[in-house]
């Protein structure tokens, strides 16, 4: 686990921080109202310390006593705002792209910075589209309920693909996904 220190040298973009809160309130989530607040000056095109991000994060997972369902879902909302109001359109047109898109951590290099052993990664490292099987590698500090969210909201939101499972019970680090 990284010190305060380090945690300030990671920022993390402003429309990450206003997406995960814009999610909780959508979903009337008990932590939206809080999250609200906690966004009103946030700019999505600066960037904030880390830190910032957790204390929404905070909210949500001191609120409720089994959270990773509901982070699952605030990851799925919140690729839904990137894809409909932001530039998600552009990039993914097909729920598969979503996963090409991470290819070398392309997505998640646009929305967090800082030194490499912090930053970690988010890396498609596998893919077959004739199977419907993909395999993902995350060493983010990112929850990883969430991210397993937002790999489903991101496949999800163009609407072309019936099923999509994503697992990462045997290593939290690695998304196994099937899709069709």
């Amino acid at each position: 686990m990284s010190t305060g220190i380090e945690e300030e040298e990671l920022k993390v973009a402003g429309t990450n921080i206003q997406g995960f809160a814009q999610a909780c309130i959508n979903l009337n989530i008990v932590a939206g109202s809080k999250a609200d607040s906690l966004i009103s000056d946030i700019d999505v095109a600066a960037w904030y310390p880390f830190e910032h991000f957790r204390e929404i994060e905070r909210i949500v997972l001191e609120t409720y006593d089994k959270a990773a369902p509901i982070m699952e879902r605030v990851g799925m909302e919140m690729m839904l705002g990137w894809y409909n109001m932001g530039p998600g359109k552009e990039i993914v047109k097909r729920g598969v792209d979503f996963l090409y898109f991470q290819t070398g951590s392309q997505g998640y290099a646009s929305v967090v910075k800082g030194p490499e052993e912090l930053v970690g990664s988010f890396k498609l490292v596998e893919i077959d589209e004739k199977d419907g099987k993909a395999l993902i590698h995350s060493t983010t500090p990112f929850d990883k309920d969430l991210e397993r969210g937002v790999i489903i909201g991101g496949m999800t939101a163009p609407g072309d693909l019936d099923f999509i499972d994503v697992n990462n019970d045997e290593d939290k680090h690695y998304f196994k996904i099937e899709f069709c």
